[in-house]
């Protein structure tokens, strides 16, 4: 049988290819057959992913930084592109809904997510393709972990949301204000399943992991949108640790207390950054999930968008918020990692039971 999966699988963003990869290997797994990720590309993404290879950014030094590492940054995109080629069983591409229709992938089952797919401000508005509106036969499409990433939707995409939620077989989202938007706006009742990260274990992504080449201590700073108090509490948490500081950066701009910066990195060279990590500090979604996954002393600070998917990650878990750092903080253990453990088994195989009764059990 033949899976499809519709996501954002194509942008050089560490935790869409990294829940691209984990989604496709589960299925594949179920399935026995390699799964084919549908090559929809909304031309916003594109847009999107494509100008932040040059520095967009209102500081000078940062423009400075990126206009010196425009080569790393074409590093990084040629990694992803590996990683992809490597990874993934592709369609023939698609840059638009007309496309779909005319020439429909031929699949037995369609599954759309995760990721922010059905966030309407990444998108422009609500973008059918995501929903798998191209795909007619109800029974054959479903959603994993679908994002709409905020809490509250414009009523004004209510109507075509309510339409297309109507063509599932099954809907699962990633929030809980997930199934609180889909049983508004279409009285559906969803299931909230984890982000596909979750799905592998800590020793399946420690086998795809590129391991650093110093392995001396460090603290990892990993940031998904801009904020300059990540790198106050990096700073106070190298002071009480003493180990060097490593920032995964865009466009190269060193912070006077950073050591390191690096840029020219991959999906599995992400991976093996937070696998070698002595902590982490990061207001990143994914960068909280691999450092649960890689069991890592994390500080997470909110992020200022989109900050829904990091509230729920730590409901699930069981998490409380730190607001401030100490050097109790800091040196005893972040989180019961037994307890982490018992949890994401338990979610693990939730959402496993989901695909297998709503892909396999006709």
């Amino acid at each position: 049988m033949k899976v499809g999966i519709v996501t954002f699988h194509f942008v050089n963003n560490f935790g869409g290819a990294l829940q691209t990869y984990a989604l496709s290997e589960v299925v594949t797994e179920l399935n026995k057959e390699k799964t084919i990720i549908i090559d929809y590309r909304h031309w916003f993404i594109r847009f999107t992913d494509f100008i932040r290879v040059f520095p967009i950014t209102t500081n000078v030094k940062e423009v400075l930084s990126g206009l010196t590492t425009f080569k790393e940054r074409i590093g990084r995109i040629k990694k992803f592109q590996k990683f992809n080629n490597d990874n993934f069983l592709t369609s023939s591409l698609y840059t638009s809904e007309k496309k779909l229709n005319q020439c429909t992938p031929q699949c037995d089952k369609f599954i759309c997510g995760s990721d922010q797919i059905w966030n309407p401000i990444i998108t422009l508005g609500v973008c059918s393709p995501y929903y798998l509106n191209f795909v007619k036969d109800k029974e054959k499409k479903i959603s994993y972990a679908a994002s709409f990433g905020v809490t509250e939707i414009n009523s004004k995409y209510y109507s075509n949301i309510e339409k297309y939620l109507q063509q599932f077989k099954a809907i699962s989202v990633r929030e809980k204000e997930g199934v609180d938007l889909v049983k508004k706006i279409s009285g559906i009742d969803a299931e909230c399943l984890i982000d596909p990260t979750f799905l592998l274990t800590k020793e399946q992504w420690i086998k795809i992991a590129e391991e650093p080449k110093n392995k001396e201590p460090y603290i990892l700073v990993y940031m998904m949108q801009k904020n300059d108090s990540v790198y106050e509490y990096a700073r106070k948490i190298k002071e009480i640790l003493n180990i060097k500081v490593i920032d995964i950066s865009r466009y190269g701009f060193k912070q006077d207390f950073v050591d390191e910066v690096c840029i020219d990195i991959g999906p599995k060279e992400f991976v093996g950054l937070f696998n070698n990590a002595s902590y982490v500090c990061t207001n990143s979604f994914h960068g909280l999930a691999f450092s649960l996954i890689l069991e890592k002393n994390f500080f997470i600070v909110p992020s200022t968008r989109f900050n829904s998917r990091i509230g729920n990650l730590m409901n699930i878990f069981n998490l409380e918020l730190i607001k401030d750092i100490n050097k109790d903080v800091i040196e005893k253990e972040s989180y019961d990692k037994n307890e982490i453990r018992k949890i994401m088994n338990k979610e693990r195989q939730k959402s496993i039971s989901f695909l297998k009764k709503n892909l396999f059990n006709d």
